[in-house]
């Protein structure tokens, strides 16, 4: 023990004093130490994840900065276009869809960028899915004239093929039939056909003046000019000679045509 020595009222007298022993360190309960483990494990854990993501990121970025070909993704199916687009590191994305004459329904029918183009690895190709050949509902147009049959087809879009005219006893210019009929549909590259009148175009006579000619001969002499005689009726005129045309039916002066029938009547004895 350490000792030291003093003076008390002149006298030395010698002190002892007490030194405390060097402190111990506290001893750790073992639920103190798995905190300790615990919170230990735990920044490390941290540290690691940290790690690995900054390398991934790194190793994306890297990746990134690439430029990959752009494959060839018309015709095909959406599974089959990504699973393609995939193998270059690529993504699909669709953007819309388009009416298309020979490609079927949901199969790629446009994409860009383009085949044979360059792309960042992990962009989106941009695609269009077909929905097929258009399909167009034919309006009726029978009995309309040609500029306002015109005019319905071409609000609906449906496209005309063709005109036929032919002689008719309509008004010119009236459609008579359509092809397809109405209602039905058709593609773009069909269209439709008209039949439509261009009025009568037979040849028209006056009607000459029959009354008081012999009546021999005159039968022929009228289906000659291409009139139809439908009847010759005899009847007792007295005082009119036999054989002498005393009526007649149009009268004089009226136009007939082909299409006409022409009768008259014959004085006999």
């Amino acid at each position: 023990m350490p000792s030291s020595s003093r003076s008390c009222a002149g006298i030395e007298v010698l002190c002892y004093l007490e030194v405390a022993p060097p402190a111990q360190p506290p001893k750790l309960s073992p639920k103190r130490f798995a905190v300790l483990f615990f919170k230990n494990s735990l920044l490390a854990a941290s540290w690691l994840a940290f790690a690995t993501l900054a390398a991934a990121t790194a190793m994306r970025a890297v990746l990134i900065s690439q430029e990959v070909p752009v494959p060839a993704l018309e015709g095909q199916a959406l599974p089959q276009a990504g699973s393609q687009a995939a193998r270059v590191g690529l993504l699909v994305r669709v953007e819309g869809r388009r009416h298309h004459p020979t490609i079927p329904p949901d199969r790629v029918v446009a994409q860009d960028p383009p085949y044979g183009a360059t792309l960042k690895a992990e962009r989106s190709i941009r695609v269009w899915l077909s929905t097929g050949p258009e399909r167009l509902t034919v309006p009726p147009v029978t009995g309309q004239k040609v500029r306002s049959a015109r005019l319905a087809l071409e609000q609906a879009m449906v496209p005309l093929a063709r005109v036929v005219e032919i002689d008719d006893e309509a008004e010119p210019g009236t459609v008579l039939e359509q092809q397809p009929a109405p209602g039905q549909a058709v593609s773009p590259d069909q269209g439709v056909s008209l039949l439509v009148s261009r009025g009568d175009q037979r040849p028209e006579y006056v009607m000459p003046d029959l009354i008081g000619r012999p009546a021999a001969g005159l039968a022929e002499q009228l289906d000659a000019a291409g009139l139809l005689v439908a009847a010759v009726v005899h009847r007792a005129y007295p005082g009119v000679a036999p054989g002498t045309v005393v009526r007649q039916q149009p009268p004089a002066g009226h136009r007939v045509n082909p299409a006409m029938s022409v009768s008259f009547e014959v004085s006999r004895d």
